[in-house]
C-alpha cells in the first residue's frame, strides 16, 4: 500500500457497469519528503495515478492505495482498475530510523 493526495476527480461520460457507486480520483503519490511534513510540490509529467474511490475521499484528503492485481481484488470478476482507494488517512506518525 502506498500513501498519496487526492488532487482531482475525472468525471466519465460512459461509465464501465463495474464502476458504479464509486468514483475515480487523480491522486499524486507521497515522496520520502511528504513523509517528514513537506509540501506536495509541483507535479512532474506523468506524476499522478487515477484512484477508484468508495469511501467518499475528496480533494486533498491522504488515502491509502494499493496497485495491480491487488487493486482488482474488491470486485467480483475481472475489472479494469490499476489503483484502489483501500483507506482514508487522518493522522501520519513518521519516524525515520536514525
Amino acid at each position: 500500500m502506498r500513501l498519496g493526495t487526492v488532487i482531482g476527480r475525472i468525471t466519465l461520460s460512459l461509465q464501465e457497469p463495474v464502476y458504479r457507486g464509486g468514483r475515480l480520483l487523480l491522486v499524486q503519490p507521497w515522496t520520502r519528503a511528504q513523509f517528514a511534513g513537506a509540501a506536495i510540490p509541483p507535479l512532474p509529467a506523468g506524476s499522478t495515478i487515477v484512484v477508484y474511490d468508495e469511501l467518499g475521499a475528496g480533494q486533498g484528503c491522504v488515502i491509502g492505495f494499493t496497485e495491480g492485481a491487488e487493486a482488482s481484488q474488491p470486485f467480483p470478476g475481472d475489472a479494469p482498475v490499476d489503483a484502489y482507494c483501500a483507506c482514508l488517512v487522518h493522522t501520519v506518525d513518521y519516524h525515520p530510523p536514525g
